[in-house]
């Protein structure tokens, strides 16, 4: 083959139809470097005897392909290349992400108009260091929105510039930065993590005079970005050989991956209390269905009593208003007695209503 640029699907049906000596060798590529490419772009390969198994026309169990997120459009097969490993998912992500060309990574020297948003901010931090109040950042950030930027003047620069990268790279990815109980945060898929950028400040621990133990804060000329909530932080500072400005694509990639863990976890739990939801309407129908059955068998019970009671009633009145004619004592107490009882019975009983 003249070129080795294969779609996922394509590669994977490649090493399921023959093993990957073979196929290594038709590449011109190491065969280690073949199973490098297919475990990065997570594609199954056969397990250890597989071929063994079709030589001699046994049943073989051929795994399928799981879905992959970002995945590229076409693996490429550099003939004698290595392929690239990554640490993480979301290294990996990074990569990816600087891959395209919208995307520019790339911290610049000077800036010469600021985003909308870091323009505000800087002013807002120019005026909490000329003020003689002497103004928190917390307090300010109360009542404006201010990007979390926790620096003196000497680094206030790079920061600016490093946060205004950041923020146009968001942006064109088709995120936002929202603030939200005073705080800054990143928000992509609907779900929101909280970022900072401050000046790295070490604790120093000494004596004094009577070796009394004390703390002092010391501040350095390096910059550290935090992303996540304080319990479950992640940090990346200037190191001697990678500055932060190096560290924007795995930065973007994390909150990204973030993000997208806390929206696929609510989604399932969406789903989970709407299923919650369903049961109990099921259950409770099941239940009301329950009580009206029951509700109507009691009724019947109680139908049938009733015409009982007005069957015997009806003979006995019956019975009574023959006797007084016979006996010739019909008068009027007895007519009122005899029509009152009449109208009780037909009353008592459930069939008049039922058939009327």
């Amino acid at each position: 083959m003249k070129e080795n640029n294969f779609s996922r699907r394509e590669l994977y049906n490649l090493v399921w139809e023959q093993p990957i000596s073979k196929l290594a060798k038709m590449f011109n590529i190491e065969p280690q470097s073949l199973k490098d490419i297919c475990v990065e772009n997570k594609i199954p390969l056969p397990n250890r005897g597989y071929w063994s198994k079709v030589r001699f026309k046994k049943k073989v169990v051929k795994t399928s392909l799981p879905k992959m997120e970002n995945s590229l459009a076409h693996i490429n097969l550099n003939s004698g290349s290595k392929t690239r490993k990554f640490r993480t998912d979301y290294h990996q992500r990074a990569y990816e992400l600087e891959q395209r060309k919208e995307l520019k990574f790339i911290v610049p020297g000077s800036i010469s108009i600021y985003h909308p948003m870091v323009r505000s901010s800087k002013k807002i931090l120019e005026n909490i260091d000329d003020s003689k109040e002497k103004f928190k950042f917390w307090h300010v950030s109360q009542e404006k929105d201010i990007l979390p930027i926790h620096t003196d003047k000497t680094l206030r620069t790079r920061a600016l510039r490093f946060m205004n990268t950041l923020i146009q790279i968001v942006e064109a990815m088709g995120h936002n930065i929202t603030f939200e109980y005073s705080r800054c945060h990143v928000e992509m898929f609907g779900q929101m993590t909280e970022i900072n950028l401050r000046q790295k400040i070490y604790r120093i621990r000494d004596k004094d005079e009577s070796e009394w133990g004390r703390e002092s804060w010391k501040k350095s000329d390096k910059l550290e970005f935090q992303a996540g909530p304080s319990f479950r932080r992640k940090n990346w500072i200037d190191k001697d050989k990678r500055k932060l400005e190096e560290y924007l694509s795995e930065i973007i990639a994390w909150i990204e991956k973030d993000c997208k863990y806390w929206h696929d976890l609510r989604a399932q739990q969406a789903i989970e209390e709407n299923k919650r939801l369903l049961q109990e309407q099921k259950l409770e129908a099941i239940k009301k269905e329950k009580e009206l059955e029951e509700a109507k068998v009691a009724q019947l019970f109680t139908d049938a009593e009733n015409w009982n009671r007005a069957v015997v009633a009806e003979h006995y009145i019956n019975e009574m208003e023959k006797q007084a004619i016979l006996k010739n004592q019909m008068n009027p107490n007895t007519e009122n007695y005899l029509a009152w009882a009449k109208k009780v019975i037909i009353r008592l009983n459930p069939l008049n209503d039922k058939f009327d």
